[in-house]
């Protein structure tokens, strides 16, 4: 799949508490289920929680993930909600993740924290538009054109 415009300036950075009960390969493995090119890095330590950190370019596997469990709504809700300025953070279900699905929902293990990170803010609204576009009746629509076609309708009445 080719990387659009919009994505390929953008950096992941991926973080994931790893518990004791917890296998630390799996947790590595669900994060790179999603974000293909994930590095991680995990540190070495005596501790009994690991906190493992990664980061990703590819956004592409995601976006492929959302379309076909038909979530882009969700997602951008999501994705729009954790925004601030040049970034954006949410976390995702890691046991979901390591069946290669995003899911949203609360993780009892903590889930994987994910930031996307852009050069401004301009560039974050063009990645979202790019990664979760809007939908109308389960079908991706062009915002820019859809909000254009309203103006005219409300004009020739």
């Amino acid at each position: 799949m080719e990387n659009s415009n919009s994505t390929t300036g953008l950096k992941i950075q991926l973080k994931s508490k790893i518990k004791p009960t917890e296998d630390r390969e799996k947790v590595i493995k669900a994060m790179k289920n999603i974000f293909t090119d994930a590095e991680i890095v995990v540190p070495e330590t005596d501790k009994i929680y690991i906190t493992v950190e990664g980061e990703a370019k590819n956004i592409e596997r995601f976006k492929e993930l959302i379309r076909s469990q038909a979530i882009l709504d969700t997602a951008r809700s999501v994705l729009e909600k954790g925004s601030k300025g040049n970034y954006t953070k949410f976390k995702i279900n890691k046991q979901a993740a390591y069946s290669e699905v995003v899911n949203f929902d609360k993780d009892i293990h903590g889930g994987i924290y994910v930031k996307i990170i852009c050069s401004d803010e301009d560039e974050l609204i063009k990645a979202i538009k790019d990664i979760a576009p809007r939908t109308k009746y389960g079908k991706i629509i062009n915002e820019d054109e859809e909000i254009e076609n309203e103006y005219e309708n409300k004009n020739k009445k």
